[in-house]
C-alpha cells in the first residue's frame, strides 16, 4: 500500500528515462465516495448534509516528451459539487468545478540534474496529493496544515526547483511563490532525501514564508520530517513518521501510521494524528483512522474508512480534524 510518491521524484525519473512519458501519455482516475456517517458536519435541521450522500472527483492526467530529456505534464482536477448534493439554485452541477491542478516540465539538466518549472505539489511531507497514491482516503494533519498555507489549491505551489544527487542523498532546491500569494517575498524550499536501506526513505524539509499582517494564520517558517520503512523481513509491511513544526500557530503536528497487505487483494491501514498548537493553553487536537482495502480488478478498489476526532481546537480548517465519527466507502478507478 503507496504512503508516498511525490513530485518531485516522479519527475526525475520522467526526465532521465526516455520514452516514459510517451508510455503514459494519458492517465487518470475516477474517485466515488459514499458518506456512510458523519457527526464531524454542523447538522442543518439535526440531520448531517453529507450522511446518505455520493460525491465524485475525477483527474485527467496528459503528459508528452516532445524534446529529448523534456516532460512536459498537466493534471486536471474534476469535482462534484458538495459532496453529492445540488447546487446552490437547485440545479444539479451548479457548483461542480474542473481546474488545472499541475502544469509544469521537468528538464534534465545534466547527468544527474532535473530542472522543474511550473505549478505542481508541494514536495515537502510525506503525503501525496491524490487518491491513488496514498494509503487513506482522507488526508492527513501534516497534509491539511501544509495546505492550509498555501493559496494555490490542492497544497500547490508555483515556482522554479532543481534536484540533483550529491553522493547517496538527492537535494532539492526551489524558488517559489510566497505560499500565501501575500508576500512580495519569494518562499524557498530546500529538501533532502536518503535512503540509508533498501525500503528505508528518509526526508528532511523546510520551506520560508515571511510574516504578515495580512494573514493572521499564516505558520511562517515550516520544517517537515518524515521517515518511511517498508521492511524485507515481512513483505506487505509500511510503517511511517510525519512530523512538522512551525514558526507560528503550530508548535509541532505528527502522523504515525502503518500498513499491511494481508494478501488475495486485502490490505488494512492505521493512523494516529495529533497536533500541539503554539498557544498557551489550547489542547492537543488528535485523530485516529482505520481502513480496509480490497482490489476489486486490477483498475478498481473499494476502501472503508473510519475516523474519530476529538476536536479540541476550532481550528478544523487548519487541520481537518473534526469530532466524533467520519466513515466512508471509497471506489477508486483508474485508467
Amino acid at each position: 500500500m503507496k504512503m508516498k510518491k511525490k513530485l518531485l521524484s516522479l519527475a526525475i525519473v520522467a526526465a532521465m528515462a526516455p520514452g516514459f512519458a510517451a508510455a503514459a501519455d494519458i492517465s487518470g482516475f475516477g474517485d466515488i465516495n459514499y458518506t456512510i456517517t458523519d457527526d464531524a458536519t454542523a447538522k442543518v435541521a439535526g440531520k448531517s448534509p453529507t450522511e446518505g450522500k455520493f460525491g465524485a472527483n475525477a483527474e485527467i492526467d496528459l503528459s508528452a516528451s516532445p524534446a529529448n530529456g523534456v516532460t512536459a505534464r498537466v493534471d486536471v482536477d474534476l469535482s462534484l459539487a458538495g459532496n453529492g448534493t445540488i447546487g446552490a439554485n437547485n440545479s444539479q452541477g451548479a457548483n461542480n468545478s474542473g481546474a488545472i491542478e499541475q502544469a509544469f516540465f521537468a528538464w534534465s539538466a545534466a547527468e544527474g540534474v532535473t530542472v522543474i518549472g511550473g505549478v505542481f505539489n508541494d514536495p515537502i511531507g510525506a503525503e501525496a496529493e491524490d487518491v491513488p497514491d496514498r494509503t487513506f482516503m482522507s488526508h492527513g494533519v501534516v497534509y491539511n496544515i501544509l495546505d492550509q498555507q498555501t493559496s494555490l489549491a490542492g497544497d500547490n505551489v508555483a515556482g522554479l526547483a532543481v534536484a540533483g544527487a550529491v553522493g547517496p542523498v538527492t537535494l532539492t532546491g526551489a524558488v517559489l511563490n510566497d505560499l500565501q500569494g501575500i508576500n512580495e517575498e519569494n518562499s524557498m524550499a530546500l529538501l533532502a532525501n536518503y535512503s540509508p536501506i533498501k525500503g528505508l526513505e528518509l526526508e528532511l524539509g523546510m520551506v520560508t514564508q515571511a510574516s504578515s499582517s495580512k494573514n493572521p494564520n499564516s505558520a511562517e517558517d515550516v520544517t517537515n520530517f518524515n521517515v518511511i520503512y517498508s521492511p524485507e523481513q515481512v513483505a506487505g509491511l509500511t510503517v511511517g513518521l510525519d512530523y512538522l513544526t512551525a514558526g507560528k500557530i503550530v508548535d509541532s503536528a505528527y502522523e504515525l501510521f502503518a500498513s499491511y497487505d494481508i494478501g488475495y487483494g486485502f490490505g488494512v491501514a492505521a493512523r494516529h494524528e495529533n497536533v500541539s498548537w503554539a498557544a498557551a493553553g489550547d489542547q492537543d487536537s488528535k485523530r485516529t483512522t482505520l481502513n480496509v482495502s480490497y482490489q476489486v480488478a486490477s483498475n478498481l478498489k473499494a476502501t472503508l474508512e473510519s475516523a474519530k476526532g476529538n476536536a479540541a481546537n476550532p481550528m478544523t480548517g487548519v487541520t481537518g480534524i473534526g469530532k466524533d465519527n467520519v466513515t466512508t466507502l471509497n471506489l477508486l478507478a483508474k485508467f
